[in-house]
């Protein structure tokens, strides 16, 4: 059943954008971006946006979550309390980045049930 948003949800609703792109500049993060912007418009929402190119060296601090320090695992707790995640990624070989699949596994699979998530990828390499 879909989730039929009241006046008071989009008072408090939060959209965190996030790039799996590992370049800068990154055509991913400009998609993230210009999804996160259209998304907010529409809900009124607040935005945060989380680059894996930025955040690389807090989450791989540690391989799992007990392991990470302060700013890692804030990293991690913006992305289990938003309300609304776009996520973005390049496609290599025909799949999504190592850094942003080492990000969702360090975030609680529960935060993430229920969830609304808008998934995009990139391309254009012909690897």
């Amino acid at each position: 059943m879909a989730h039929v948003w009241e006046i008071d949800d989009l008072a408090r609703l939060s959209v965190l954008g996030i790039s799996g792109g590992v370049s800068n500049p990154s055509r991913t993060t400009a998609v993230v971006n210009a999804l996160v912007k259209a998304v907010a418009l529409r809900l009124l929402a607040d935005t945060g946006l989380i680059e894996i190119t930025e955040a690389a060296p807090s989450l791989f601090a540690g391989l799992s979550r007990g392991a990470l320090g302060a700013s890692g695992e804030a990293i991690i707790q913006r992305v289990e309390k938003a309300d609304l995640l776009v996520v973005g990624t390049p496609v290599y070989r025909a799949s999504y980045t190592g850094a942003l699949k080492h990000l969702f596994d360090l975030v609680d699979y529960r935060a993430l049930t229920g969830k609304t998530v808008l998934l995009a990828a990139t391309g254009g390499s012909p690897y």
